[in-house]
């Protein structure tokens, strides 16, 4: 996926070799696309007292427990990037990719959370019962 930065560029050099033909058009395009490379290792983080440790999407806060959840619902990776509109494409792929090299992790971590739901839904019920 290209950043904005590069598609802005690619169609200015496309609306000008509209006008002014040139034979290395697609030569520049290449090099625009080829100045965009990320790392994709650098995408998924742990970071101590955030979420527990639990791996992350790096400076967005998404854990990874949180695109597979949605993928575990049933929506593939383009339907959770336009439900979390800041994280790209790449990101959601990363995340997706993690969980597949690391599953009994997340699964784990999917298995506990849900506990955890599963205890406060039910004091919370307490709570309500035990209101006058």
């Amino acid at each position: 996926m290209l950043n904005r930065e590069a598609v802005a560029v690619a169609c200015d050099i496309i609306n000008y070799e509209s006008i002014f033909p040139a034979k290395d058009t697609h030569l520049r395009l290449a090099s625009i696309m080829s100045t965009t490379a990320i790392d994709i290792s650098t995408l998924i983080a742990r970071t101590p007292g955030l979420h527990g440790g639990t791996p992350h999407i790096a400076g967005k806060g998404v854990t990874v427990r949180r695109i597979v959840f949605l993928y575990k619902r049933g929506q593939n990776a383009e339907e959770i990037a336009d439900r979390i509109p800041h994280l790209s494409l790449a990101e959601v792929y990363t995340a997706l990719a993690y969980y597949h090299a690391n599953k009994a992790e997340i699964e784990a971590d999917l298995a506990a959370q849900a506990v955890e739901a599963k205890r406060l839904e039910m004091l919370s019920e307490e709570n309500i019962q035990n209101q006058p």
